[in-house]
């Protein structure tokens, strides 16, 4: 199986990742999960992915409202070997668990991010941490407006966000791309959701 095709299939992949860092005696992880897979997780516009994309580890996550993210990137070697032995069990690609997202930390995420995040766990040894829909609004925004119409901008619809979701969404993308190129390609992506108001907000158009 190269490809997830549902949060169950997801679930797995999470749940033989934790026992695998059990049989290595690893240490604990908290990962935060983003993209595709958090919302098949989550039940949200399930598709298929073929990765879980790692965008930090949590820290100071015993229940404080003062968690915080860290950038691992790559994510630590024991993580990455117990991955790998889930590609193994799995017929996963290499590279399935991986820190792709990890450099929207270098420009901060959006206010409240961290107090937002929900939790389960896999076994003793592994939390995954997972935004909430603002959150993957704000994210998606940013990447569905990078790359142009395709999976993420139906995983955008699938979020079925307002216009001033939208907006806000759009504004914290900025913070991450403040060209003027992008703010285009803002544009478009919201007059692609019919948000004129949005456009205007943004100050563009």
């Amino acid at each position: 199986m190269s490809v997830f095709d549902d949060g169950s299939a997801v679930e797995r992949a999470l749940s033989l990742l934790g026992s695998a860092l059990e049989v290595q005696g690893a240490v604990p992880y908290d990962i935060v999960v983003v993209g595709g897979a958090a919302m098949s997780v989550l039940g949200i516009g399930i598709r298929p992915t073929k990765d879980v994309d790692v965008l930090g580890l949590c820290e100071d996550s015993t229940g404080s409202m003062d968690r915080t993210l860290a950038k691992h990137k790559p994510l630590p070697e024991a993580l990455l070997a117990a991955a790998a032995t889930v590609a193994d069990a799995m017929g996963l690609d290499s590279d399935w668990l991986n820190a792709g997202p990890a450099d929207l930390l270098d420009h901060g995420l959006p206010e409240g991010f961290e107090r937002r995040l929900t939790s389960t766990s896999y076994g003793p040894l592994l939390t995954v941490w997972l935004p909430s829909r603002e959150d993957l609004i704000c994210l998606k925004t940013y990447a569905a407006a990078d790359t142009g119409v395709g999976r993420h901008t139906e995983d955008l619809e699938a979020l079925r966000p307002s216009c001033e979701e939208l907006i806000a969404g759009a504004l914290w993308a900025q913070s991450q791309d403040p060209s003027e190129e992008f703010r285009a390609m803002l544009a478009g992506l919201l007059r692609y959701f019919d948000c004129e108001v949005a456009v205007k907000k943004l100050g563009h158009g």
